[in-house]
């Protein structure tokens, strides 16, 4: 059978060309919902209700019980903000902290700066590791040139403790790093480094 182009073969509607159109929607039709019994007449033998319809006042409480009442919802909304406020700030500074590390941390395994200049801003067994790993030379890729950060990715553990993981390039072959940064009183520190 073809109507305006269209063909119709064992139940497939495809276009002359070829082309497959969308399957119809094989959902039954929506029924409308009996009428409410009045609440006085209702009863074990009353007869059931639309599934898909909620008592008004069994909605209401279902909601209240579910998340409070409405002062309660709107101090927990101004304290989610809050507290998102707070978190992207917290991200922020992390992601900035992350950048500035992995760059020094990759200069120092090239070779460009001394390990001393990681002693501010990582742990003692994080420095005495890039200073083993910057005098044995055996680094990936290290003949390729000198290491360029191209992506830091920060994920927060908790707000005093991230995640990181960044990708550097070495001439046209690209590696992978992660590091673990830690807040304290003098601020964030490079607190675990992996290279690859």
């Amino acid at each position: 059978m073809l109507v305006a182009g269209i063909r119709t073969r064992g139940g497939l509607v495809t276009l002359e060309g070829g082309f497959l159109l969308p399957a119809p929607r094989f959902e039954p039709p929506v029924r409308p919902c009996p009428p409410r019994p009045p609440i006085e007449r209702a009863s074990a033998t009353s007869p059931s209700r639309c599934r898909n319809r909620m008592d008004g006042a069994r909605a209401a409480a279902k909601a209240v019980s579910r998340t409070g009442s409405a002062g309660l919802q709107r101090v927990l909304r101004s304290s989610h903000a809050v507290k998102n406020r707070e978190s992207d700030e917290c991200n922020t500074a992390a992601t900035q902290f992350a950048g500035k590390v992995l760059r020094l941390t990759l200069e120092v395994l090239d070779g460009r700066r001394p390990p001393v200049q990681l002693v501010a801003v990582a742990d003692p067994a994080v420095v005495a590791a890039v200073r083993t790993l910057a005098g044995a030379r055996r680094l990936p890729g290290r003949g390729l040139g000198s290491a360029t950060l191209t992506r830091v990715d920060v994920i927060m553990a908790d707000p005093g403790t991230a995640e990181v993981c960044a990708a550097y390039d070495r001439g046209p072959r690209h590696f992978a790093l992660a590091a673990r940064i830690v807040r304290g009183r003098s601020g964030w520190r490079l607190a675990a480094f992996r290279v690859c």
